[in-house]
C-alpha cells in the first residue's frame, strides 16, 4: 500500500484522472497556486478565441543596442517561431500587446497562445488571473470590480500586475443613448534584476486603444526608449496619462445629465402639472448607479499606486534606478494618488446629490398622488351630496307618483257614468304580485346587512386576538 501511494505521488498531475499535482508545479506563495483551475475558468468565461481565426498579438523588442523590431503574430506556431529567434539579452525591453475585438469580446488569442506568452516572459501564475477580466459578455457586469494589484519581489525579479479601469467617450459615429463607457487595460511587468530586462504584457480593450498607439509611437523615438530603460516604471505614467483626465470629463457628463432634472425639482406646485415624472426618477437612479461603481474603481486605483510605490522602492534597493529617478517617480505617484482621491470625493458628492434628488422626486410624486386622491375624495363627497338631494326629492314626490301610477292602471280602476271610481274585482292580482315582491326585497336587504355586520365583527375579533397575542 505504501509503494502504491508513493507511485501515485510521483506521477505528473492530470486533471482528467484526478492524480495529485507535482510539487514543483505549485507556487503556494501565489494567488493562483493551482494553475490547472485557471483554464476551466477561462473557458467558462470565454476569455479567449476558440480557434486561431483572426488572432493577433503584437510583439515588440528593443534590444541592448537600441534596435527595434516589431511583429504581428497570428498563430501559436508564429509565436513559438518568433520566440525561438528572439532570446532576451541584457538591458532589453520587450512589449507584448493583446487586444479584444471590442471591450465585450474575448481576447484575440487562443488559450494556448496566451499560455505561450506566459511561458515566454517567464511570468508567475498570478498573470493567469489577468485575462479573466477580459471575456465575452452581453450586459455590463463587473463594472465596479477590479482585480487587486499584485506585487512580487525576490532576488531574481520584480513583478507588477494590475488592471486600470477608465472612462472612455465613444467616437461620434459610435455614439448612442449614452456616449460614455467604462473600459479597462490589463498590465503585467517583469523586471529581471540580473539582466536588467523589462518585459511588459498589455491586454487592451480594442485594437485601436489610444495607449497602444502612443506606446508604439513612443518606442520609435530613441530618447523616449532611453527613458523607459532608465526607469522601467515610466510606462505606467504613459498609461495613466492617456486615460486619467477622462474621469473629470465623465463626472462632468454625469452631472450635466442630472442638473436639468435637479433644477425642475427645486420647487414644484402640487396644484399644477409637475415637470418631473417617473421617467425623471428612473434617469436620476441610473446616474446614481453609475456613481456607485466609481468608488471601488478609485479605491483600486489608489491601491495600484501603493503597489507602484513598492516597486519604485524595490528598483532603488536593487540599484536599477538612481535616487533622482526614485524621488521623481515617488512624487508622480503621490500626485496621481491625490488626483484619484479628488475624483473619489467628487464622485461621492455627485452620488449623494443624486440620492437627494431622487428622494425629492419620490416625495413630490407621493404628494401629487395624495393631492389627486384628496381631490377625488372631494368629488365623491360632492357627488354623495347630490345623491342625497335627489333621494330627498324622490321621497317627497314618490307618494304622489305612486298614487298617480296606481290610479292610472285602467285594468283595475274605471269611472262610471256618474264619474265615480269603480275598482275592478281583479285588483287582488296587483296585491298578490306587489306585496310578496316588496317583502322579498326587504328580506334580502335585511339578510345582506346582517351578513355584513357578522363579517365586520369577525374581522374585529381577529384583530383584537392578534393584538392580545
Amino acid at each position: 500500500m505504501k509503494m502504491e501511494l508513493n507511485t501515485l505521488l510521483m506521477r505528473p498531475y492530470n486533471p482528467t484522472i484526478g492524480q495529485a499535482p507535482r510539487d514543483d508545479t505549485l507556487d503556494l506563495y501565489s494567488l493562483i497556486p493551482y494553475p490547472e483551475d485557471y483554464q476551466s475558468r477561462a473557458e467558462t468565461r470565454r476569455c479567449f478565441k476558440a480557434d486561431e481565426s483572426k488572432c493577433e498579438a503584437i510583439w515588440t523588442d528593443v534590444d541592448g543596442q537600441d534596435a527595434v523590431s516589431a511583429r504581428v503574430l497570428n498563430s501559436l506556431a508564429e509565436l513559438r517561431g518568433y520566440r525561438s529567434l528572439h532570446c532576451p539579452q541584457r538591458n532589453d525591453l520587450r512589449v507584448i500587446s493583446v487586444s479584444q475585438a471590442n471591450s465585450w469580446r474575448p481576447l484575440s488569442v487562443t488559450c494556448d497562445m496566451f499560455q505561450e506568452i506566459v511561458d515566454a516572459v517567464g511570468a508567475s501564475s498570478d498573470l493567469l488571473e489577468l485575462p479573466l477580466s477580459f471575456y465575452q459578455k452581453t450586459i455590463a457586469v463587473e463594472e465596479g470590480f477590479t482585480t487587486a494589484p499584485v506585487f512580487r519581489f525576490n532576488v531574481n525579479s520584480i513583478e507588477i500586475i494590475y488592471i486600470i479601469k477608465y472612462a472612455f467617450e465613444k467616437p461620434l459615429e459610435e455614439k448612442g443613448k449614452d456616449n460614455w463607457v467604462l473600459r479597462q487595460t490589463g498590465v503585467y511587468q517583469k523586471y529581471d534584476i540580473a539582466t536588467k530586462n523589462s518585459t511588459l504584457v498589455f491586454l487592451n480593450p480594442t485594437p485601436e486603444c489610444q495607449f497602444q498607439k502612443r506606446l508604439m509611437h513612443f518606442l520609435q523615438l530613441p530618447d523616449q526608449r532611453a527613458s523607459l530603460k532608465r526607469n522601467p516604471l515610466l510606462v505606467h505614467s504613459m498609461l495613466f496619462g492617456s486615460f486619467f483626465h477622462a474621469w473629470r470629463d465623465y463626472l462632468k457628463h454625469l452631472e450635466g445629465r442630472i442638473l436639468p432634472i435637479a433644477n425642475t425639482t427645486v420647487a414644484a406646485e402640487i396644484e399644477k402639472e409637475l415637470r418631473v415624472n417617473h421617467e425623471s426618477l428612473t434617469a436620476v437612479r441610473t446616474i446614481e448607479n453609475r456613481c456607485l461603481v466609481l468608488q471601488p474603481i478609485f479605491r483600486s486605483l489608489d491601491k495600484t499606486f501603493e503597489v507602484l510605490h513598492q516597486a519604485n522602492a524595490a528598483l532603488s534597493e536593487c540599484g536599477a534606478i538612481q535616487q533622482r529617478e526614485l524621488q521623481m517617480m515617488k512624487q508622480l505617484l503621490n500626485n496621481y494618488s491625490g488626483t484619484v482621491n479628488a475624483y473619489g470625493q467628487a464622485a461621492w458628492s455627485l452620488q449623494s446629490r443624486t440620492s437627494r434628488i431622487a428622494a425629492h422626486i419620490t416625495d413630490t410624486l407621493s404628494f401629487k398622488d395624495a393631492y389627486i386622491a384628496k381631490r377625488q375624495t372631494e368629488f365623491m363627497l360632492r357627488d354623495s351630496t347630490t345623491v342625497r338631494v335627489i333621494t330627498v326629492v324622490t321621497l317627497i314626490y314618490l307618494p304622489a307618483t305612486f298614487t298617480a301610477t296606481l290610479l292610472g292602471m285602467n285594468s283595475f280602476f274605471e269611472m262610471d257614468d256618474n264619474r265615480q271610481i269603480i275598482v275592478s274585482p281583479q285588483f287582488w292580482i296587483y296585491v298578490v304580485c306587489a306585496v310578496p315582491l316588496t317583502v322579498a326585497t326587504l328580506l334580502y336587504w335585511w339578510y345582506f346587512q346582517k351578513a355584513k355586520q357578522r363579517g365586520e365583527r369577525s374581522i374585529n375579533g381577529a384583530i383584537s386576538g392578534a393584538m392580545m397575542v
